[in-house]
Protein backbone atom coordinates (compact mmCIF):
# COMPACT_ATOMS: atom_id res chain seq x y z
CA UNK A 1 0.00 0.00 0.00
CA UNK A 2 1.32 3.29 -0.86
CA UNK A 3 0.59 6.86 0.76
CA UNK A 4 0.71 9.45 -1.18
CA UNK A 5 -0.23 13.62 -0.29
CA UNK A 6 -1.21 15.64 -2.73
CA UNK A 7 -0.61 19.61 -1.93
CA UNK A 8 -2.01 22.56 -3.76
CA UNK A 9 -4.04 25.37 -2.71
CA UNK A 10 -6.31 24.83 -6.20
CA UNK A 11 -9.33 22.99 -5.57
CA UNK A 12 -9.26 21.59 -9.42
CA UNK A 13 -5.15 20.77 -9.40
CA UNK A 14 -6.03 19.02 -6.38
CA UNK A 15 -9.12 16.72 -7.77
CA UNK A 16 -7.22 16.36 -11.09
CA UNK A 17 -3.38 15.00 -9.34
CA UNK A 18 -6.23 12.58 -6.75
CA UNK A 19 -8.09 11.25 -9.76
CA UNK A 20 -4.36 11.03 -12.18
CA UNK A 21 -2.46 8.93 -9.05
CA UNK A 22 -5.77 6.39 -8.57
CA UNK A 23 -5.79 6.29 -12.09
CA UNK A 24 -1.83 5.28 -12.85
CA UNK A 25 -1.89 3.14 -9.31
CA UNK A 26 -4.71 0.90 -10.85
CA UNK A 27 -2.64 0.41 -14.48
CA UNK A 28 -0.07 -0.59 -12.36
CA UNK A 29 -2.03 -3.00 -10.43
CA UNK A 30 -0.81 -1.34 -7.27
CA UNK A 31 -3.05 -0.24 -4.35
CA UNK A 32 -2.47 3.38 -2.42
CA UNK A 33 -4.07 5.93 -0.47
CA UNK A 34 -4.42 9.71 -1.61
CA UNK A 35 -4.70 12.15 0.92
CA UNK A 36 -5.20 16.01 -0.05
CA UNK A 37 -4.06 19.21 1.30
CA UNK A 38 -5.03 22.73 0.60
CA UNK A 39 -1.99 24.30 2.28
CA UNK A 40 2.10 23.35 2.82
CA UNK A 41 1.14 23.66 6.84
CA UNK A 42 -1.31 20.90 7.60
CA UNK A 43 1.16 18.63 5.90
CA UNK A 44 4.38 19.66 7.69
CA UNK A 45 2.22 19.46 11.23
CA UNK A 46 1.66 15.73 10.33
CA UNK A 47 5.73 15.25 9.83
CA UNK A 48 6.42 17.38 13.10
CA UNK A 49 4.15 15.15 15.06
CA UNK A 50 5.67 12.24 13.85
CA UNK A 51 2.48 11.34 12.45
CA UNK A 52 3.18 11.23 8.66
CA UNK A 53 3.94 8.44 6.69
CA UNK A 54 4.01 9.21 2.97
CA UNK A 55 5.91 7.55 0.02
CA UNK A 56 5.11 10.48 -2.57
CA UNK A 57 4.13 14.04 -2.10
CA UNK A 58 2.86 15.98 -4.91
CA UNK A 59 3.67 19.59 -3.98
CA UNK A 60 2.75 23.13 -5.19
CA UNK A 61 5.31 25.33 -4.96
CA UNK A 62 3.42 28.79 -4.83
CA UNK A 63 0.94 28.76 -2.64
CA UNK A 64 -0.66 31.53 -0.27
CA UNK A 65 0.42 30.37 3.45
CA UNK A 66 2.72 28.07 4.05
CA UNK A 67 4.81 27.52 0.28
CA UNK A 68 5.85 24.46 -1.34
CA UNK A 69 9.48 25.24 -0.86
CA UNK A 70 8.83 26.09 2.86
CA UNK A 71 6.89 23.20 3.60
CA UNK A 72 9.92 20.60 1.42
CA UNK A 73 12.30 21.79 3.50
CA UNK A 74 10.41 21.28 6.51
CA UNK A 75 9.77 17.85 5.35
CA UNK A 76 13.27 17.19 4.63
CA UNK A 77 14.36 17.75 8.35
CA UNK A 78 12.40 14.52 9.40
CA UNK A 79 12.21 12.85 6.42
CA UNK A 80 15.27 11.66 3.74
CA UNK A 81 13.40 9.49 1.64
CA UNK A 82 9.99 10.90 0.40
CA UNK A 83 9.99 11.38 -2.64
CA UNK A 84 8.88 14.84 -3.53
CA UNK A 85 7.39 16.11 -6.86
CA UNK A 86 6.77 19.58 -6.99
CA UNK A 87 3.60 20.81 -9.55
CA UNK A 88 4.25 24.75 -10.36
CA UNK A 89 2.93 27.23 -12.67
CA UNK A 90 6.70 28.74 -13.55
CA UNK A 91 10.25 26.75 -14.73
CA UNK A 92 12.04 29.87 -12.56
CA UNK A 93 11.77 27.39 -9.33
CA UNK A 94 12.78 24.33 -10.59
CA UNK A 95 16.59 24.68 -9.64
CA UNK A 96 15.24 25.11 -5.92
CA UNK A 97 14.14 21.91 -5.94
CA UNK A 98 17.39 21.03 -5.87
CA UNK A 99 17.94 22.10 -1.86
CA UNK A 100 15.29 19.76 -1.06
CA UNK A 101 16.48 16.59 -3.46
CA UNK A 102 13.55 17.11 -5.15
CA UNK A 103 13.10 13.87 -7.88
CA UNK A 104 11.30 15.41 -10.30
CA UNK A 105 9.06 18.94 -11.06
CA UNK A 106 6.05 19.18 -13.66
CA UNK A 107 4.70 22.30 -14.90
CA UNK A 108 0.76 22.77 -14.26
CA UNK A 109 -0.01 23.43 -18.22
CA UNK A 110 1.81 19.92 -18.72
CA UNK A 111 -0.30 18.33 -16.27
CA UNK A 112 -2.66 16.86 -18.57
CA UNK A 113 -0.75 14.81 -21.00
CA UNK A 114 3.10 14.75 -18.75
CA UNK A 115 1.62 13.49 -15.22
CA UNK A 116 1.36 9.72 -16.02
CA UNK A 117 4.95 9.66 -17.17
CA UNK A 118 6.32 11.22 -14.11
CA UNK A 119 4.58 9.25 -12.02
CA UNK A 120 5.48 6.57 -13.84
CA UNK A 121 9.14 7.05 -12.73
CA UNK A 122 8.06 7.73 -9.14
CA UNK A 123 6.87 4.24 -9.26
CA UNK A 124 9.73 2.67 -10.59
CA UNK A 125 11.78 4.26 -8.08
CA UNK A 126 10.12 3.26 -5.33
CA UNK A 127 10.13 -0.27 -6.92
CA UNK A 128 13.17 -0.38 -7.58
CA UNK A 129 14.48 1.04 -4.32
CA UNK A 130 12.28 -1.88 -2.29
CA UNK A 131 12.34 -4.51 -4.56
CA UNK A 132 11.56 -8.16 -3.19
CA UNK A 133 14.78 -10.52 -2.64
CA UNK A 134 15.19 -14.03 -2.06
CA UNK A 135 18.66 -14.61 0.75
CA UNK A 136 20.39 -17.60 1.79
CA UNK A 137 23.10 -19.00 2.91
CA UNK A 138 25.54 -21.23 0.74
CA UNK A 139 28.77 -22.29 1.98
CA UNK A 140 30.31 -19.00 3.79
CA UNK A 141 28.67 -16.65 1.29
CA UNK A 142 25.20 -15.03 1.80
CA UNK A 143 23.58 -14.64 -2.05
CA UNK A 144 20.97 -12.14 -2.65
CA UNK A 145 18.22 -12.96 -5.59
CA UNK A 146 15.81 -10.90 -7.22
CA UNK A 147 12.36 -12.29 -6.66
CA UNK A 148 11.67 -11.26 -10.32
CA UNK A 149 14.78 -13.29 -11.65
CA UNK A 150 13.82 -16.58 -10.38
CA UNK A 151 12.28 -19.53 -12.17
CA UNK A 152 11.54 -21.79 -9.83
CA UNK A 153 12.93 -24.02 -7.39
CA UNK A 154 13.64 -27.10 -7.10
CA UNK A 155 13.89 -29.56 -4.18
CA UNK A 156 16.56 -32.67 -4.54
CA UNK A 157 16.39 -34.56 -0.86
CA UNK A 158 17.98 -31.84 1.27
CA UNK A 159 19.32 -29.81 -1.58
CA UNK A 160 17.11 -27.12 -3.47
CA UNK A 161 18.17 -25.56 -6.42
CA UNK A 162 17.13 -22.48 -7.42
CA UNK A 163 16.99 -21.69 -11.10
CA UNK A 164 17.09 -18.79 -13.05
CA UNK A 165 17.53 -17.53 -16.41
CA UNK A 166 21.32 -17.42 -16.44
CA UNK A 167 22.47 -19.29 -13.50
CA UNK A 168 21.86 -22.33 -10.98
CA UNK A 169 22.13 -22.14 -7.47
CA UNK A 170 22.13 -24.46 -4.50
CA UNK A 171 21.91 -24.66 -0.78
CA UNK A 172 20.48 -26.67 1.93
CA UNK A 173 16.98 -26.25 2.72
CA UNK A 174 14.13 -27.14 3.06
CA UNK A 175 11.18 -26.06 0.32
CA UNK A 176 7.87 -26.35 2.42
CA UNK A 177 10.28 -23.14 4.54
CA UNK A 178 9.97 -21.61 0.93
CA UNK A 179 6.65 -22.24 -0.24
CA UNK A 180 5.80 -20.66 3.41
CA UNK A 181 8.33 -17.87 3.00
CA UNK A 182 6.96 -16.56 -0.31
CA UNK A 183 3.13 -17.35 0.33
CA UNK A 184 2.44 -13.91 -0.75
CA UNK A 185 4.85 -13.18 -3.64
CA UNK A 186 3.52 -15.11 -6.71
CA UNK A 187 5.05 -18.71 -6.19
CA UNK A 188 3.09 -21.00 -6.82
CA UNK A 189 3.91 -25.03 -5.39
CA UNK A 190 3.49 -27.06 -8.86
CA UNK A 191 4.79 -30.05 -7.39
CA UNK A 192 6.11 -31.66 -4.67
CA UNK A 193 9.62 -30.82 -5.41
CA UNK A 194 8.81 -27.57 -7.20
CA UNK A 195 7.84 -24.10 -6.10
CA UNK A 196 7.52 -21.69 -9.10
CA UNK A 197 7.47 -17.92 -10.36
CA UNK A 198 3.49 -17.86 -10.95
CA UNK A 199 4.54 -14.72 -13.25
CA UNK A 200 7.43 -17.14 -15.31
CA UNK A 201 4.64 -19.37 -16.94
CA UNK A 202 3.61 -19.16 -20.21
CA UNK A 203 0.92 -22.47 -20.23
CA UNK A 204 -0.61 -24.78 -17.97
CA UNK A 205 -1.78 -28.18 -18.94
CA UNK A 206 -3.10 -31.30 -17.55
CA UNK A 207 0.74 -32.43 -15.84
CA UNK A 208 3.17 -30.13 -16.48
CA UNK A 209 3.55 -26.54 -16.99
CA UNK A 210 5.83 -24.19 -19.82
CA UNK A 211 7.89 -21.45 -19.04
CA UNK A 212 9.02 -18.42 -20.27
CA UNK A 213 12.32 -20.18 -21.58
CA UNK A 214 10.90 -23.55 -22.88
CA UNK A 215 11.40 -25.37 -19.99
CA UNK A 216 8.94 -27.75 -18.52
CA UNK A 217 7.91 -28.29 -14.83
CA UNK A 218 5.86 -31.53 -13.72
CA UNK A 219 2.35 -30.61 -12.30
CA UNK A 220 1.35 -33.09 -9.82
CA UNK A 221 -3.14 -34.24 -9.79
CA UNK A 222 -3.39 -32.64 -6.72
CA UNK A 223 -1.69 -29.37 -7.10
CA UNK A 224 -3.43 -28.72 -10.61
CA UNK A 225 -6.50 -25.81 -9.69
CA UNK A 226 -3.78 -24.50 -7.61
CA UNK A 227 -1.41 -23.93 -10.69
CA UNK A 228 -4.10 -22.77 -13.01
CA UNK A 229 -5.49 -20.37 -10.44
CA UNK A 230 -1.98 -18.90 -9.60
CA UNK A 231 -1.15 -18.47 -13.74
CA UNK A 232 -4.23 -16.75 -13.98
CA UNK A 233 -3.76 -14.48 -11.29
CA UNK A 234 -0.35 -13.29 -12.31
CA UNK A 235 -1.37 -12.38 -16.07
CA UNK A 236 -3.90 -10.03 -14.66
Amino acid sequence: MLNIAVCDDEKYICDFLKKSVMDCLAKADLEGCVTAFDDGQPLVDLYEEGKANFDIILLDITMKKCDGMTAAKKIRATDSKVMIVFVTSSAEYVFSGYEVRAFRYILKPELLHGFSGVFRECLDEITKSNELRFTFQKASETVSLPLRDILFFESDKRIINIVTPNEKYSFYGKLDDIEEQLKKQDFVRCHQSFLVNAKKITSVRINELTLRDGETIPVSKRRAKETNEAFLWAMR
